[in-house]
């Protein structure tokens, strides 16, 4: 999948997974949590316009009822890449890429994933990011330039797999 359509929105099957353990999560064990906190605050107390209390619950049911609806939308319209559709002749979603920077010849290591399970300190890169579209399409021995916030960077794929 060297191509994206940029209204699209892509997972791996692990964010896909991800996503799913999120949503479950969040329309059980959080909406739970709220009801029960409003549960005791309503025996505790009347609810009235000026509770600090009541407005911070107020504010943890929209985002928890707001994120639920992203959630859903997100799996409903996503583009899945599955295991066996990941390439490792070239950099697509889903690789796992080494580099070597040039000159530097300091190497990193990355795998190439959706927007959405971008985690930059687990080495997870969003196909989004500058570094990644550079590299997306290219082979091992490729030697590519990415423009990066902080500048370009030139780079030489090293290795690619799933």
């Amino acid at each position: 999948m060297t191509h994206f359509e940029p209204d699209r929105i892509y997972l791996t099957e692990a964010g896909f997974r991800q996503l799913e353990s999120e949503l479950r999560r969040l329309q059980t064990v959080e909406r739970m949590r709220i009801a029960e906190a409003f549960r005791a605050h309503k025996e505790h107390g009347e609810f009235s316009a000026e509770d600090a209390e009541l407005e911070i619950l107020k504010s943890d049911q929209a985002y928890v009822e707001t994120r639920i609806q992203e959630i859903r939308a997100i799996l409903q319209s996503a583009t899945i890449v599955r295991e066996p559709d990941i390439p490792t002749d070239y950099v697509g979603i889903g690789s796992l890429v080494t580099i070597e920077e040039l000159p530097s010849g300091e190497r990193r290591e990355f795998r190439i994933v959706g927007a959405m399970e971008a985690d930059p300190e687990h080495h997870k890169l969003s196909y989004q990011a500058p570094l990644a579209r550079a590299l997306i399409g290219y082979k091992v021995g490729d030697e590519v330039e990415a423009h990066l916030p902080k500048g370009a960077l030139r780079v030489r794929i090293v290795d690619i797999r799933k």
